[in-house]
Order: structure tokens, then C-alpha cells, then sequence
């Protein structure tokens, strides 16, 4: 289990973003932040039974970045890598049929079926570790999944991260277009 906040004073599109993360990757439990410091998002994810939580920022508006923390021995430690928001595409922005979009998705997987380049190979191997999601190969192990996360390289941006319902491989959001990410905290 992973909290899941946003910065303070946030704005609807990253209320949005964040609930759509908590509905698309199982293990996510978004909490309304209000006036709690980030000793008190810690205490609040320790009494939840978790040591992992996750921010998303604002800027101008619109979500801008997306920061780890991992608590060890009282200590707040933010983990690489920061992610840099260029973009979003919300699920209620996409024009595909309701079946599937409004319900959680219980058991998720992070395609590795396309190879990257080094750095969003680690970017990939990265987000699985955090999210506790698995990295599998689209094959006869990922049949028994509901949905599927996508990282791949954009034309326009650094890197994407998409969600695909099974097994259609129906796109249903959200798209975040990565402009960079932050290795060095």
C-alpha cells in the first residue's frame, strides 16, 4: 500500500490526476493533504501501515511534478527519480466507451515487451519497484492481469507513461508526457 497526496492548495486537474493514479494502480490510497506538512503525511502513511508515499505538484495549474518518499528509521528520504510533467490526458478525456474506465483496476502489470534505452529501461525498472507493480513481458503470464502500464519514449517529450485495459488493449488514461527526470536528489 502507497499513500497518495498532492501539494498544497491543489488545483482540479491534479485532484484529477491523483485520482485517476489511485484508481489505475492497485495498492494506492489517495488522501486530501489540506493543511498537513510532510512529517504529517509521514505519520499519517505510517499509521496506514505503509512506508512509501507519493506528491504530485503543481505548476501554472497543472500537475507538474511527482516526488517518492520512503520512510526509513524516522527519516524522510525522497527516492529518485522526480518526475517532470510536460502533459496530462486525464481518463475522462479520452473518447473511448465507458465499459471499464469508471471502475479501480485491481491487478495491473508494467508492459517490458518493447526494449529502451538505458535510462528509461531504469526509469521503468524504477516505477515498478516503487509502485510495487511487476515488469512482464505481453505474453501468457500477463493474461491473468486487468490492465497494463505503458513507459515508453515520446516524440514530443521524454517519456510517457500510459495505462491499456485487457484485453482489448483499450487505451483508458492517464497519458503523463514526462519531460525529464531527476536522478540526482
Amino acid at each position: 500500500m502507497i499513500i497518495l497526496t498532492t501539494s498544497h492548495r491543489p488545483t482540479r486537474r491534479v485532484r484529477s490526476l491523483c485520482n485517476d493514479l489511485a484508481s489505475s494502480i492497485p495498492g494506492l490510497i489517495k488522501v486530501n493533504r489540506g493543511k498537513m506538512g510532510l512529517i504529517d503525511v509521514a505519520e499519517k502513511t505510517i499509521c496506514a501501515g505503509s512506508e512509501k508515499f507519493i506528491i504530485v505538484d503543481r505548476w501554472k495549474g497543472c500537475p507538474g511534478r511527482i516526488r517518492f518518499y520512503k520512510i526509513f528509521d524516522r527519516e524522510i528520504r525522497e527516492e529518485p527519480p522526480r518526475i517532470y510533467i510536460s502533459g496530462v490526458k486525464l481518463r475522462r478525456e479520452f473518447k473511448t466507451p465507458c465499459y471499464g474506465i469508471r471502475e479501480k483496476i485491481n491487478s495491473l502489470f508494467l508492459n517490458a515487451s518493447k526494449p529502451l534505452n538505458r535510462e528509461r529501461e531504469l526509469f521503468r525498472s524504477k516505477l515498478s519497484e516503487i509502485l510495487e507493480v511487476p515488469m512482464l513481458k505481453m505474453e501468457g503470464e500477463s493474461l491473468n492481469y486487468q490492465a497494463y502500464m505503458h513507459v515508453d519514449a515520446g516524440e514530443d517529450c521524454w517519456a510517457y507513461i500510459s495505462f491499456f485495459l485487457l484485453p482489448g488493449k483499450v487505451e483508458v488514461g492517464p497519458r503523463i508526457k514526462v519531460s525529464h527526470a531527476v536522478w540526482d536528489l
